[in-house]
């Protein structure tokens, strides 16, 4: 088995949001089948740019860019839940193509989820395979069962996993 790479999970500064928005090209390639993604006349994936400002702006958005040996290797998105109440959700995970198989997506969730104040969600498209797999061997994990599962509230062909808090806020 391949050694797990030393990964950087950096909050990403004004400086990176070129760098995320450029690797966020690539994720909507990789999703588009079916995301339902098209390019625009210039030949970019278009998200609007006030919607991709939000990660830099708003409480509870965030933008991580990820690194290994000082190179981006992908990025995470996270923002409020749509389906949840006071629930945060993973709404972007993209681990580069030469970089993937080699468990990196999986201390970025562990980062982030392995231990929960407030609920998750993690919203899969029904015919997104390889997502599907990924996160069902992370649903069997103990620290990452899902509680129950909705329809996704943007009427997508999609499931949302809800996961409950796991620890107690010592807030």
């Amino acid at each position: 088995m391949t050694a797990v790479p030393a990964l950087e999970i950096l909050p990403a500064g004004l400086e990176d949001k070129t760098t995320i928005w450029n690797l966020f090209q690539f994720y909507c390639y990789d999703t588009s089948n079916y995301d339902g993604y098209d390019v625009e006349a210039d030949g970019k994936y278009k998200m609007c740019a006030d919607y991709f400002g939000q990660y830099w702006t708003l409480p509870r958005w965030s933008a991580y860019l990820l690194k290994i040996d000082d190179a981006p290797a992908g990025f995470a998105l996270i923002e409020p839940s749509d389906a949840v109440a006071e629930a945060q959700e993973l709404a972007d995970l993209f681990i580069m193509s030469r970089f993937r198989r080699r468990g990196i997506a999986r201390q970025v969730v562990q980062h982030f989820m392995a231990q929960r104040c407030i609920p998750w969600t993690i919203t899969t498209f029904n015919d997104g395979a390889d997502a599907i797999a990924f996160w069902q061997q992370l649903f069997s994990m103990p620290q990452f069962q899902v509680s129950h599962t909705l329809p996704d509230p943007d009427g997508r062909d999609a499931t949302v996993h809800v996961l409950l808090p796991n620890v107690v806020n010592q807030a």
